[in-house]
């Protein structure tokens, strides 16, 4: 219903393109119906629609709801456009901000949603105009306009957190503090403009601040008191050539040459093909990247070699071997990622380019001796980009 009004409110508006997404779980038997009605409804508007199909990750430490955002974001970060308009709330943000103080969070936490927020390793904003609206106004509104909307039924589900906090724990509180969904958002702007004098003090973090202030800004959840200082240990006091890998809300956090860094590995990496046939931009899927080919002379793949033969991307699976100059030995992958200090979270998942049985190039390594463009030859210069990550060309 949020969504609905949301959408139809932006399309009277007027005065900009809108386009519209829908994010296909896969986790409802009503998820296809779920998709036809975003389809008619966004038809009925003259609104272009594109659904997403995703997968989630049934197995993850973090539970499924929190996959199925980790999905939803992936996808967002994903898109073309400047802003994404997301239909939280009020409500949603009462709710937010009671789920992060029953978990202890800091000021970070308790400053619940922003009404915009960049989503980190993309262009792309999230938008949150609804933030200040009741969700009773919202109903009001699609009840008065007509409008008609899909409910998902595990929302009726109280085995999730939420759901157990908005039918459980909500009315009794309704009973007796009938103003506590007006007076959280309240404490949400305050703690967000404490925590933002403090940032502008530039207050001295100690360890475990310091990784709560990590998590928050990769839009993370907060860890309780006791995993948190686990994760401070393993972090700060393993030697240094350890390989410290932490699964947390979904994602892998790796220690890389004293930097901590987030692996978002999206589920399905292992098992595709994508053809490249000269075009100057290749998207590889949710959570892969991208590869963009730059035109030059006397460097790249040698563009005539690129225009004949079977040109694929494919992961990496093991035991690839490649000869990156004219004079030098065929080397194993392994050795030359490590060599070129390519992080052990990012090998797993490398998409390789291959031209029928040879390896072409491997992003971070280089091209391939006898494809490598020569003199002021014309070229195709890849470059993998992932959202959140390092460039590698």
């Amino acid at each position: 219903m949020d969504s609905a009004v949301l959408l139809d409110a932006l399309a009277r508006e007027g005065g900009r393109p809108i386009r519209a997404v829908h994010v296909h779980h896969g986790l409802s038997p009503n998820a296809d119906r779920w998709a036809e009605f975003c389809e008619r409804f966004c038809a009925a508007r003259g609104i272009a629609l594109r659904v997403e199909r995703v997968k989630v990750a049934r197995g993850s430490g973090a539970g499924l709801e929190a996959a199925a955002r980790e999905a939803r974001y992936r996808v967002y970060a994903a898109r073309e456009e400047a802003f994404v308009a997301l239909a939280h709330h009020r409500d949603d943000q009462a709710e937010t901000v009671m789920l992060q103080l029953l978990r202890g969070t800091g000021l970070k936490g308790a400053a619940g949603m922003p009404v915009l927020r960049a989503l980190p390793g993309s262009s792309v904003k999230l938008w949150r105009p609804l933030l200040a609206m009741p969700r009773a106004l919202i109903g009001a509104r699609a009840r008065a306009l007509g409008l008609e909307w899909v409910d998902d039924e595990s929302n009726a589900a109280t085995a999730q957190d939420r759901n157990y906090l908005r039918h459980e724990v909500a009315p009794l509180l309704d009973a007796r503090f009938p103003g506590w969904r007006e007076a959280l958002p309240r404490f949400a702007r305050h703690a967000a403009e404490a925590d933002r004098l403090l940032q502008g003090r530039a207050v001295p973090l100690d360890r475990s601040n310091a990784v709560r202030q990590f998590l928050a800004s990769r839009d993370l959840s907060m860890p309780s008191a006791a995993r948190l200082a686990q994760m401070v240990r393993q972090l700060y006091e393993a030697r240094a050539d350890a390989r410290v890998r932490i699964e947390h809300d979904g994602v892998t956090l790796a220690r890389h040459r004293g930097e901590l860094v987030v692996h978002r590995l999206a589920p399905g990496l292992g098992d595709w093909r994508i053809a490249w046939r000269g075009e100057k931009s290749v998207d590889l899927g949710p959570g892969r990247g991208e590869v963009n080919f730059r035109r030059a002379k006397g460097i790249g793949i040698d563009a005539a070699l690129a225009r004949t033969g079977d040109w694929c991307f494919v992961p990496r699976v093991g035991g690839e071997k490649m000869r990156t100059s004219e004079r030098g030995r065929t080397r194993t992958l392994k050795n030359l990622l490590q060599e070129h200090a390519i992080p052990a979270w990012r090998r797993e998942r490398l998409p390789l380019l291959f031209r029928g049985a040879d390896l072409v190039w491997a992003p971070g390594v280089g091209i391939a001796a006898e494809y490598a463009c020569q003199g002021r030859a014309e070229g195709f210069a890849p470059c993998l980009r992932v959202a959140g990550e390092a460039v590698l060309c």
